[in-house]
């Protein structure tokens, strides 16, 4: 006959807790106006002609003229030669009309 050893102490077996599932969906942006970090106000016709541009300071995409965009990349006295070549080829002095010219004093 075999011997059978008891043991004092009881062990059990229990069924492990099933892990939590969590989904998070992330939906694309359809459109400019679906993003959180744009700020371009009523879009109507007063709008037209605006350009999108960062502003770092609010931390999102404003809307401003073409005539702001130039004055900001002109504050450094640095055009990139290619632009100026370009505004050069478009100018005819023949047009411009000059009525008064002052060379300032020497």
């Amino acid at each position: 006959m075999p011997v059978v050893i008891s043991s004092g102490s009881r062990t059990s077996i229990t069924q492990k807790k099933a892990a939590k599932v969590t989904v998070q969906s992330v939906r694309e942006p359809s459109s400019l106006q679906d993003m959180g970090d744009i700020d371009f106000g009523t879009l109507d016709s007063t709008k037209d002609g605006y350009v999108i541009s960062y502003d770092s300071a609010a931390d999102k995409f404003v809307l401003i003229t073409a005539d702001d965009l130039l004055t900001t990349a002109a504050e450094d006295s640095n055009l990139d030669d290619s632009f100026i070549s370009a505004i050069e080829s478009e100018i005819d002095l023949g047009r411009v009309a000059t009525t008064s010219l002052d060379g300032g004093t020497f």
